[in-house]
């Protein structure tokens, strides 16, 4: 056994400096990566305490279509200026890489506006609500949404080897649910504190504070990772620049990235009910809403676990199965989960125990789905595909087709369900510091709650269906990496032999 463990450890300590054989990563580098996505973690989640469908209402005290519309306006801004971002990296090469200088640009200005959302303005007058609102939570929502698409390239950057960055994703993923497990544990019993002092917005003011200065600085850890993508060209500074409307064409005949654009666009409300999760807890977990804050850490504890869950599964199942099978198989779980919270319906649930329970259970195997993980490392493939057929990986255009467009989209049709919820009539914004619900109030959550299971559960179906007739298989992808390291390293032969046939040259 001493044996054993002796050589386990010395496994690590050889692979802290050195990959092993076949792969890129060593655990320094995969660990640097790892601080860097708890720095995102810990800004993104900070915010979305406040920053959500449900709680920008709620907390801001202004109507809900605002925070359709802002969500809307930060996904517009990103998808429109994310194009040119993306010929602009096509274009750049540092000593700090292509991709890692938009990162360290943006990181100032999204820290500021961060903490800027979380300092709930306490504002008499309504429109000065809405106006802080707009000039706050837009710009954040533009720059998260920019640094959420450059945290889910990287993968794919950082390591052309695809079974490695399914691999990684686990403890990657680990390291990144680590700062919102934390931050639910403390955030009910802080809300819960200043709640019953009538002060509520001074708790996610605090939270925000400490979580953006911690995520501020773990994001830096970015810089001691490397950048890496097959070269097919010997002089990259040569290497004609692809024009905007020439790239848009090139992506457009990528079937498998359409494909999955589809599934994600479809399928972008397929979690819309979890907008609404803290409110549901706060509402239906017990008696009062101080009582259900008390223990909605926990709760969402639980529910998060299940991520891990995927995480674990994900190294296995990526072996076995194509990803898109995987998908599909997990967001089954989820679509009859939905179905039955939203056709049983929430109100049929005794408030309690009985409810905690069964929407916990149900809100913890919908929750274990590695689409989330899965989508990085499909979209390195895709760009693999890509420079396969065109010689261009295109990565910074093809973030726009598979996280901010279906994001703008989930925004679209959002707004579009506000309709549905102005019908019946709920309004976040007069549920703060309700300790217990009237009967009316609860009858108007509950409606509204079963909408929103019901909306994910069809979402969720549609992308089921799309994923059916994706392309890229675990074969296909195998032939598209082998022509890639041909092509590669012919490319390096050949600029060897040149080299050499100068130098003979020179000589003579």
């Amino acid at each position: 056994m001493k044996v054993d463990i002796k050589g386990f450890f010395r496994k690590i300590k050889s692979m802290w400096k050195t990959p092993p054989e076949g792969r890129c990563l060593t655990i320094k580098e995969m660990g640097n990566f790892g601080l860097y996505a708890l720095g995102i973690s810990f800004i993104s989640s900070s915010v979305y305490y406040v920053a959500t469908i449900s709680f920008i209402p709620y907390f801001y005290h202004i109507d809900v279509i605002h925070a359709y519309v802002i969500m809307i306006l930060g996904m517009l801004i990103n998808l429109l200026i994310q194009p040119f971002i993306g010929t602009i990296m096509e274009k750049t090469n540092t000593k700090f890489g292509r991709y890692k200088p938009f990162i360290l640009f943006s990181l100032p200005f999204l820290s500021l506006f961060a903490v800027l959302v979380t300092w709930i303005p306490q504002i008499g007058e309504e429109n000065m609500r809405i106006i802080y609102a707009y000039c706050t939570c837009v710009p954040f929502f533009v720059l998260m949404n920019f640094s959420n698409n450059m945290y889910q390239t990287m993968p794919s950057v950082i390591t052309p080897v695809s079974q490695e960055r399914a691999d990684m994703m686990t403890p990657i993923g680990l390291i990144f649910g680590f700062a919102p497990s934390v931050l639910q544990i403390i955030a009910g019993p802080i809300r819960a504190h200043f709640a019953e002092k009538g002060m509520e917005y001074m708790g996610i003011r605090i939270i925000g504070i400490i979580a953006v200065t911690i995520g501020t600085i773990l994001v830096l850890f970015i810089l001691r990772v490397r950048e890496r993508v097959y070269v097919l060209k010997k002089d990259e500074e040569k290497e004609e620049k692809v024009k905007l409307g020439v790239a848009i064409k090139m992506i457009f005949k990528n079937k498998p990235l359409i494909i999955l654009f589809l599934a994600l666009s479809f399928g972008s409300l397929r979690e819309f009910c979890r907008q609404f999760t803290i409110l549901i807890i706060q509402f239906r977990f017990a008696e009062t809403a101080t009582q259900a804050m008390q223990i909605s850490g926990i709760v969402m504890t639980v529910i998060g676990f299940a991520s891990t869950v995927a995480m674990f599964l994900l190294p296995i199942v990526t072996r076995k199965l194509n990803k898109n099978v995987i998908i599909i198989m997990f967001t089954v779980t989820s679509v009859i989960s939905f179905s039955f919270l939203g056709l049983f319906g929430y109100q049929n649930i005794p408030v309690g125990l009985p409810s905690a329970l069964t929407i916990t259970i149900l809100f913890f195997l919908s929750a274990i789905n590695p689409t989330y993980l899965l989508i990085p490392i499909m979209l390195g493939e895709i760009a693999d595909f890509q420079q396969y057929k065109t010689g261009k990986r295109l990565e910074g255009h093809m973030q726009s087709l598979l996280f901010t467009l279906p994001g703008l989209i989930a925004q679209v049709l959002m707004l579009v369900t506000w309709f549905w919820q102005r019908s019946i009539g709920f309004e976040p914004k007069h549920y703060e510091n309700v300790i217990v619900l009237s009967e009316i109030q609860q009858k108007t959550a509950t409606s509204w709650f079963n909408a929103t299971s019901i909306i994910s559960a069809a979402s969720g179906l549609i992308m089921i269906i799309i994923l059916c007739f994706y392309p890229l298989t675990k074969k296909r992808y195998s032939q598209v990496v082998a022509e890639l390291e041909s092509k590669s390293e012919k490319i390096e032969k050949g600029a060897e032999s040149t080299e050499h046939v100068s130098t003979v040259s020179e000589q003579a």
